[in-house]
């Protein structure tokens, strides 16, 4: 679930509607607050307000790793290829960004 709030996180503040479209898509996302789910819609429909953070799914994905124990802080980046591989791990295609 981690890796999926992650990757939510990193197309929500990247705007990229499809990723959006596609992670809603996922079983996954049935498990989201509304507040998540609508947050997400917002933005993917363009009615965000202007570049504002996608805080919802940001504090949902902090709440989680503390429930899950992260033992790293989440707001430090992994090095690419191990974020590929974790995400890879759980079934999601590795987009690349920039």
């Amino acid at each position: 679930m981690l890796a999926f709030l992650d990757a939510l996180c990193a197309a929500l503040i990247a705007r990229d509607i499809t990723r959006i479209r596609h992670l809603m898509s996922h079983p996954l996302a049935r498990a989201l607050p509304r507040a998540v789910r609508d947050e997400a819609a917002a933005i993917a429909a363009g009615a965000s307000r202007g570049h504002a953070a996608p805080l919802q799914a940001m504090r949902l994905y902090h709440q989680t790793a503390h429930l899950l124990g992260a033992r790293s802080d989440p707001a430090v980046r992994r090095p690419r290829k191990a974020e590929q591989a974790r995400q890879a791990d759980l079934g999601f295609q590795v987009l690349s960004t920039g």
